[in-house]
Order: C-alpha cells, then structure tokens, then sequence
C-alpha cells in the first residue's frame, strides 16, 4: 500500500507542475499557408503515372515488349519444325514393320 501512495503523490506533483504551462501559439500566417497548401493540393493534378506519361519510356517499353514477343515466336517456330522433322525421319517407321 505505501507503494500506491509514492505512485498517487508523484502524479499529483506532475500533474500541479502542468498548470502552469501556456498553450503554444502557432506562428500568425500558418492557418493561412495551410490552407493556400490544401486548396493547391486540391486543385493540381496528381501525377499518378509519373514516369509511365513521358514518351520516351513508354516507346522504349513498348520496343523491349515487341522484341520479347518476336523472339519468343521464332524460338516457338523452330523448335516446332526440329521436332516435326525428328518424327518424320525416325527410325521405327509404320512401312517397314513388316
């Protein structure tokens, strides 16, 4: 119990030390740069696709994806006709079983 009372008397001194504190004041012209900041921030554009707008980036994006593309259906084409051609020339053909 003699615990509880140091606890109940160091809160009431800190808390007497708190009344003699004044409020701060902020500096006169805040609310008003606040508010200008708000109302431009409102008012101006966000830039949500930032470097995706610009040109430049999106042609080079668009080159790489072309290439991809290009490269992916040449690799596909050959490895189609590799193995055509290793199906018709094996050696177990149908015509020679018998």
């Amino acid at each position: 119990m003699e615990n509880n009372y140091n606890i109940d008397d160091e809160i009431e001194r800190t808390m007497k030390s708190l009344d003699g504190i004044q409020s701060a004041e902020p500096n006169p012209f805040f609310y008003t740069r606040l508010k200008a900041r708000m109302e431009k921030e409102l008012t101006t554009p966000r830039k949500v696709l930032g470097w995706q707008v610009k040109p430049i980036y999106a042609l080079s994006v668009l080159a790489i994806v072309l290439v991809i593309n290009v490269l992916t259906f040449i690799t596909v084409n050959q490895n189609s006709a590799t193995s055509a051609d290793d199906q018709s020339y094996s050696l177990y053909d149908a015509n020679d079983v018998l």
